[in-house]
């Protein structure tokens, strides 16, 4: 008896070795571009009261990476950078694991490039791959008003691996591309 208790052990230990799936990385890119067409925001009104913080900020990742080279978001910045109707507000590259919500670290985008954008972003895995966005983009010269115009995009879903991911915002949007990663790992810091 003593003998198939070793045994069942073993096994159960083998099976749930099997059942932990190794960690796959994921190359995030991301690219947030300020929107100049007129008129898009459809005449609503910003309530500033509404604004909320942003949670993780502080303890956040900073992605020293921009864009990789021939990346497919690396081309969208080339086309949008020379479209008169669009200013890149920041481009960013890092490497990570994909797991729970509650494990993963938020990563920070900032930028005072034209205006002032700040914020977080989670990738993560839960059934499917997620990007949550927390971020609030201020344009230029609504920072020296006493009370700036902040325009927040709070949005949470699923992406599809390998294909551009578009958040929209009537004043920014954000192209999001998860791919699996082979490569040696640089993850943000």
């Amino acid at each position: 008896m003593r003998r198939i208790a070793l045994i069942a052990a073993a096994a159960l230990g083998l099976a749930a070795q099997a059942w932990a799936a190794p960690s796959r990385l994921y190359e995030v890119d991301v690219l947030v571009f300020a929107n100049h067409l007129p008129k898009l925001d459809g005449n609503e009104h910003w309530n500033q009261e509404k604004i909320t913080h942003i949670a993780g900020f502080k303890k956040a990742l900073a992605p020293s990476h921009g864009l990789p080279e021939g990346s497919q978001l690396a081309i969208a910045q080339s086309i949008l950078a020379r479209h008169p109707h669009y200013t890149i507000l920041a481009a960013r590259s890092w490497v990570q694991d994909a797991i729970a919500l509650h494990k993963t670290k938020p990563v920070r985008i900032t930028s005072r490039r034209y205006g002032r954008l700040k914020g977080v972003i989670r990738v993560f895995q839960w059934r499917l791959m997620h990007v949550a966005l927390d971020l609030h983009y201020t344009p230029p010269g609504a920072t020296q008003s006493s009370s700036p115009t902040v325009y927040q995009l709070v949005e949470s879903r699923p992406v599809a691996l390998r294909a551009t991911n578009y958040f929209d915002h009537p004043k920014f949007g954000v192209l999001v591309r998860v791919v699996p990663y082979t490569g040696s790992v640089n993850t943000p810091h």
